[in-house]
């Protein structure tokens, strides 16, 4: 090995500032110095003794400069030789500081990725699908969701803290950009044991039986659900939004929910009806647990969106994904 030794020579401080050996010159000459001559420097960097020779050759000539005395022993370093490897061994350390940092570069830009924020709604019901067929087609690309609930995450694209969002209902930020994806449909969903529950009666109804779902329990009137204590999502949700246009007033909730999941689960256990994403309780409906409410002349279907700032360029992965899922959802329409 070479042992680092203290010195100067006036000579070396005459080399031109605008030189730097390339990396494989500097790995040749250090190598020289630490194992002792050519024929070993060749062997441990598996190149050529000519190659070796060569490199030390044309940098003992950019410096005007003898670096190895070469002898049958093998080489050793003269006394600038000595201060010409001090400054090699810095290059040496700044060239794997560069290697190593585009490599973090590169892999924190794969692992960054893509910052999106999801609606609750469509993150239990339609994001694990449309991610798991994007990272397919581009595993290159990750996907760092967060999951908020429509208002909140339109405000963290707004702020800066996300490039997309995927939200629910009617109302849009100003600030933003959007494109319909999709449409969802709410219905009014009440426990089995439930008044509401009971076998369809359209006789009350003044509407043809014709435009009434056929689904095993009598509609009710608009008045009837505004003055019913709801299970409902929280303040700001999508779903929240379209039920409250929809109805236009509302009895006090008897219970508000930050999750589809737990909105669920809340019809349930609380024992009352709730306005929810009809595919969020298909399996209830499907097994009779819950039982779907028609209500007379109320639409509850929204739509589905991507949005995204209207100040701030999209970055590739942002773009990627904004066209694969406008793609992925033109040719899945139901």
């Amino acid at each position: 090995m070479y042992p680092a030794r203290d010195g100067d020579d006036s000579r070396f401080s005459s080399v031109r500032r605008s030189y730097v050996p390339d990396a494989l010159t500097v790995d040749v000459v250090l190598a020289v110095a630490r194992h002792g001559g050519m024929n070993q420097a060749a062997k441990y960097l598996n190149v050529s003794q000519q190659t070796v020779s060569t490199r030390v050759a044309k940098l003992e000539k950019h410096l005007n400069t003898r670096i190895f005395w070469r002898g049958a022993a093998g080489s050793s370093t003269t006394k600038v030789g000595h201060q010409v490897i001090r400054v090699l061994e810095g290059l040496e350390r700044a060239l794997n500081d560069c290697a190593h940092g585009l490599k973090a570069a590169t892999n924190n830009a794969v692992t960054e990725g893509l910052k999106l924020v999801v609606s609750h709604t469509v993150a239990e019901i339609d994001y694990p699908r449309w991610a798991a067929a994007f990272q397919r087609r581009h595993p290159q690309t990750h996907l760092h969701m967060r999951q908020l609930n429509s208002r909140e995450a339109q405000r963290h694209v707004i702020q800066g803290d996300a490039e997309l969002a995927l939200v629910e209902g009617n109302w849009v930020a100003h600030e933003l950009h959007q494109r319909v994806i999709g449409h969802d449909e709410l219905i009014v969903a009440a426990p089995a044991h439930h008044p509401w529950a009971k076998s369809n009666n359209h006789n009350d109804l003044d509407m043809p039986s014709a435009s009434i779902p056929v689904t095993g329990t009598a509609p009710i009137t608009k008045e009837e659900l505004q003055s019913t204590p709801l299970v409902l999502r929280e303040q700001g949700s999508g779903t929240r939004e379209v039920v409250e246009d929809a109805l236009e007033g509302l009895a006090p909730p008897i219970g508000e929910f930050g999750s589809l999941g737990a909105q669920r689960t809340g019809i349930g256990t609380l024992g009352a009806p709730g306005v929810i994403a009809r595919r969020a309780v298909s399996s209830q409906l499907a097994t009779g647990e819950y039982l779907e409410v028609p209500v007379v002349g109320v639409n509850f279907d929204r739509p589905l969106r991507v949005v995204w700032s209207s100040k701030n360029r999209l970055s590739d992965p942002a773009r990627l994904f904004l066209r694969f899922l406008v793609d992925y959802t033109d040719r899945n329409a139901t």
